[in-house]
């Protein structure tokens, strides 16, 4: 009985911590962005595109994030008629630049655990630009795949969104909009089932 025992035991601990792949449930996924500038603060959404998240144990391994900017929506604006120039004004080459580059990208390559914090490395490309990013989430498993929610603080200017930037356009006045914008995301993934 104790021989046939311990191979039980070895192939539980083998099973459970064998890698999964968890798709990006883009549906219950949520991305609400903040910008500020010197006269007041604009805020909205965007939608993944979709990602998947490879996970061995509770230990995230690597993944990879796809959101497309030309579904960016202006929230605080919503009964304003300003809303759709706004958001026009977003797609175009003054901002994300959608007609030529639709998709922004995360891919995770690093993340380090402490029980369900884990601080997240990786590349960020927005409009074909990519820069290293380093940002936090509270990450919780389940048998069906995982949340995750955090925010990130990206600086435009390292992608070429100079618009309105106090550093690019020092004598700009109250016009100036703030170069770190904040993404604060609510991540919802699944197992994977090929």
């Amino acid at each position: 009985m104790k021989k046939l025992f311990i191979p039980v035991i070895l192939l539980c601990f083998v099973y459970a911590e064998s890698e999964k792949t968890f798709t990006l449930n883009a549906d219950n996924t949520v991305l609400r962005w903040t910008a500020e500038k010197v006269t007041g603060t604009h805020w909205g959404y965007v939608k993944v595109e979709g990602g998947s998240v490879v996970v061995k144990g509770k230990k995230i391994l690597t993944g990879e994030c796809i959101v497309d900017m030309s579904t960016i929506m202006v929230m605080d604006m919503k009964d304003s008629p300003y809303r759709e120039k706004l958001e026009n004004h977003l797609r175009s080459s003054d901002f994300f630049d959608t007609e030529n580059h639709s998709k922004v990208s995360l891919i995770i390559i690093d993340a380090s655990h402490k029980g369900n914090s884990v601080q997240i490395a990786g590349e960020l490309t927005i409009k074909g630009i990519t820069h290293s990013v380093e940002f936090p989430a509270v990450v919780k498993f389940s048998n069906n795949g995982a949340t995750a929610k955090g925010q990130i603080k990206i600086d435009r200017t390292l992608y070429d969104i100079k618009y309105r930037s106090g550093k690019y356009y020092p004598d700009i006045g109250d016009k100036m909009i703030y170069d770190v914008f904040k993404l604060d995301f609510e991540v919802d993934s699944k197992v994977y089932v090929p």
